[in-house]
C-alpha cells in the first residue's frame, strides 16, 4: 500500500492510499487493512479500509468492531 498526506490548493489536507493487487486480494480474503494515520502525522485516528460483495459482507467484515456507541452512515442512495 502507498499512502500519503499532503496539503491541497484550498488549504485542506489530502490523505491518500493507493492499493495494490496483492492489497486487493487480502481484501478479498476478508482481510481488513488498519492503517494508524498516527504514523502519517494525523493522530489519533485510524483508518479501515474493507472490503465485500455488498452490505451484507461488508457488515460481516467489520462486525467485530462495531459496538452500540457506533456511529454508522449509510449512503442514502443505498436506503431505496
Amino acid at each position: 500500500m502507498l499512502k500519503f498526506a499532503s496539503t491541497g490548493s484550498n488549504g485542506k489536507t489530502i490523505v491518500g492510499f493507493g492499493v495494490s493487487r496483492g492489497n486487493v486480494e487480502r481484501l478479498e480474503q476478508g482481510k481488513p487493512m488498519l492503517v494508524h494515520l498516527d504514523e502519517m502525522g494525523l493522530a489519533p485516528y485510524d483508518i479501515l479500509i474493507f472490503y465485500g460483495e455488498d452490505e451484507a459482507a461488508l457488515h460481516e467484515a467489520v462486525k467485530e468492531f462495531v459496538g452500540p456507541d457506533t456511529k454508522v452512515d449509510i449512503d442514502p442512495r443505498l436506503k431505496s
